[in-house]
Parts: structure tokens; C-alpha cells; sequence
């Protein structure tokens, strides 16, 4: 299923929030969850309505960042908006309602002054973000929703709550191209928005009532960032072997996915290569990838990949007499084509997946990594 019809299936089965959750447009709403994943960078969570107690009055589809949220209740996150009556959809960069209304009660507010309260915090910082965004990050992108559901809190709560958003008409959706050019869009301002959440916590901590990450990922402890200058490369990896690094929930939602696709193919896949994200082995032929999340600007993630693919093939390999590696940097999205070509005229693959498929490109056809899964697969 392409992501026009995901998106052209909720209105064409005439969603009803009284119907139940047989209805066949309920039903398109769970498809939609298990297959938009596929359109979406490796690791980030597919929400759709239709999880509570009651069916909502206005059906959703929500892509969440697990290291920012991992509820579409609190935190930031991209969302698809059906307007009550089914005649428009808004790809909306919006915010968790449910956090900012237990903020207001626990002010001790009753319900529908809490509710009042709950949407002015949201228009709020709404603003704020806003404000820290660039012109060209919100070009033509609308700043008012109508959902059609004014006496509903949580439909008015979505629109105080929208930062941004592109504007369909469900009679006539756009081409399949353009639907997954603005899915791309908003993702990468997702990203802004918790750079501009970041940085308003940092510069006034009182301003916002909300975080920009997820309060309950835990990472490893460490009281001092070590500091080293090595003299010789057995110190360089003596340090990282002891180094702990941290993992975040997108990155190894990557490197798993990969691997898993690699060993589907027949091939062997190492991850317990520290400091290496990944090895593979296969027809005579051994890679060394490199995992890396590419968030708004692609240059920061394939500075860092070259900088450790570099690194440690000369530390872990020629510094111990281990044959050359072949590199291969491994992307959560697409870097652009300049960034490829960069990447290719240093000998580094690039991999990232698109639509569900592993694609990318390299300098090298015959030790591509790529090329050889894609010819195992066929087999």
C-alpha cells in the first residue's frame, strides 16, 4: 500500500467515531500503522487512533521520535489530522495535548478551566517555536488547523498545539511523490522543533512547562567525560574499548534493522566490533559500517561517519596489520546527492532505506555491500 492510499483509505470508509472499532475505516487506520514504518527513517514509532477506550472524533496517525516521545499524549511529534467531516487531512507538526492538561489540573484548576488553560499553554509555545524557526522551514506551511470539532478539548488542543502544517483537500490528495516530499519536510522540521525546544529550556528554563526529550530513557552514568590524546594506537584502543557510549533508541533501531537484513541475505554481521557499530561478512568480502541518525542538517552525520570509518579502519585494521575494510556509511534517511558523492569519491558507500527498501550508492560496484544483498535477495 502506497502512502496516497494509506492516507485516501480513512475518508473512502467513511470513519465514524460511534461506529466501533470494526468498521472498516478503523481497520484501514491498523494497516496504516504496521505499513507507514516502511516510509519513515529506521527506529522512528508509528502511532494511529483507536488505541483508547473510545474511538476519537477526529482520527490520527502520528510518527513519534522515541527519544523525544514515546506517547503522542506529551512531547513533540508529526502527525496526520482528519478533520471531523472527512473533507481535509493536515500533515501537522503538533504537540502532546494530554501533558499539558495534567500540568493545569495539577495546578489545581477544575476540568474546564483546566482545559482553557491546558490550550493556552499549547498556543503558547506553539508561538515559541515558531519564532525560533527559520522563514524557510515554515514556508507555506499553514499555522491554523479546523478540525470541525469545537467542543471537543482534545480536536481544539491539536490545533493550539500545530506549529506548522501542509494542507490537503481528501478529494483530491497529491501524487504519491509529493505526499512522501512533505512527509521528508516536516520530519526534518520535526527535528528543528526539538533543536528550538532545546535551546528555549537552555536560554529561559521557566518559559516552557514541557521537555524536549523522553524523561524515561535511561543511559549509563558517566562523571567525566574522558580526555585523551593518544600516544600510540594501542592507547587509542585501550580508551575506547573502555570508553561507554551511548546508545540512543534510533541508532540501534538501525544497525538491528540492517543487520537483520544482512542475515536474511545470507550474510554474517558482527556487533560486537566496539568501537565499530557493525561488521559484515560475505563472499570472500568484509565491510565495516558505520551507523549514523541524520537529523536536520545530513552534513553533521556524514562528517561524523567519515571521521570514525577513517579512524578506526586505521586503528582497528592497519595499525594491527588487518587488511583494509571496505567502508560503508549506514544513514537513517537520505543525505542528498552532493553528500553521496562526497562520501563516494572518499571510497565510502552509502546505504540508507527508502519506501521499505535498502538503497544508496557507492564507488566501488563490485564490493558494494548493497549491490551484493540486492543480488543474494534475488536468488
Amino acid at each position: 500500500m502506497d502512502l496516497r492510499r494509506m492516507l485516501a483509505g480513512v475518508a473512502e470508509h467513511g470513519y465514524l467515531h460511534t461506529a466501533g472499532r470494526e468498521q472498516a475505516a478503523q481497520q484501514h487506520l491498523q494497516a496504516v500503522r504496521r505499513e507507514l514504518p516502511a516510509f519513515v527513517p529506521v527506529g522512528m514509532r508509528v502511532l494511529a487512533s483507536g488505541a483508547g477506550q473510545s474511538l476519537p472524533v477526529v482520527p490520527w496517525v502520528a510518527v513519534l521520535n522515541p527519544e523525544v516521545t514515546k506517547t503522542a499524549q506529551e512531547g513533540l511529534y508529526v502527525v496526520y489530522l482528519y478533520r471531523r467531516d472527512l473533507a481535509r487531512l493536515y500533515l501537522s507538526m503538533n504537540q502532546g495535548a494530554t501533558q499539558h492538561l495534567k500540568n493545569a489540573t495539577a495546578e489545581g484548576l477544575h476540568p474546564r478551566k483546566a482545559e482553557t488553560a491546558a490550550i493556552q499553554e499549547l498556543l503558547h509555545e506553539s508561538e515559541l517555536l515558531r519564532a525560533r524557526l527559520s522563514d524557510d522551514a515554515l514556508a507555506d506551511l499553514t499555522p491554523s488547523l479546523s478540525l470541525g470539532a469545537e467542543r471537543y478539548f482534545l480536536p481544539c488542543a491539536y490545533e493550539a498545539g500545530n506549529i506548522g502544517a501542509v494542507d490537503y483537500d481528501l478529494s483530491a490528495l497529491p501524487d504519491e511523490q509529493t505526499l512522501q516530499a512533505d512527509l521528508t519536510r516536516m520530519l526534518a522540521l520535526y527535528a528543528s522543533c526539538v533543536d528550538a525546544k532545546n535551546e528555549i529550556l537552555a536560554d529561559d528554563p521557566g518559559l516552557l512547562k514541557t521537555t524536549a526529550s523522553a524523561s524515561k530513557i535511561k543511559r549509563p552514568f558517566v562523571p567525566k567525560k574522558p580526555v585523551f590524546r593518544p600516544k600510540s594506537s594501542a592507547t587509542y584502543r585501550a580508551k575506547v574499548k573502555a570508553q561507554i557510549q551511548d546508545r540512543r533508541p534510533l541508532h540501534e533501531a538501525l544497525v538491528d534493522t540492517f543487520g537483520r537484513w544482512v542475515r536474511h541475505c545470507g550474510f554474517v554481521a558482527a556487533t560486537n566490533v566496539h568501537p565499530c557499530d557493525m561488521t559484515v561478512d560475505a563472499l570472500n568480502k568484509h565491510w565495516l559500517v558505520e551507523a549514523k541518525t541524520v537529523g536536520p542538517n545530513a552534513e553533521h552525520a556524514v562528517r561524523d561517519a567519515i571521521g570514525q570509518l577513517f579512524a578506526y579502519r586505521h586503528f582497528c585494521y592497519r595499525e594491527v596489520g588487518r587488511p583494509d575494510p571496505r567502508l560503508v556509511a549506514l544513514f537513517s534517511e537520505p543525505v542528498g546527492d552532493a553528500f553521496v558523492e562526497l562520501l563516494t569519491s572518499l571510497g565510502i558507500e552509502s546505504i540508507w532505506q527508502a519506501g521499505g527498501i535498502w538503497t544508496g550508492g557507492g564507488p566501488d560496484p563490485a564490493g558494494s555491500l548493497l549491490a551484493a544483498t540486492r543480488a543474494t535477495a534475488a536468488t
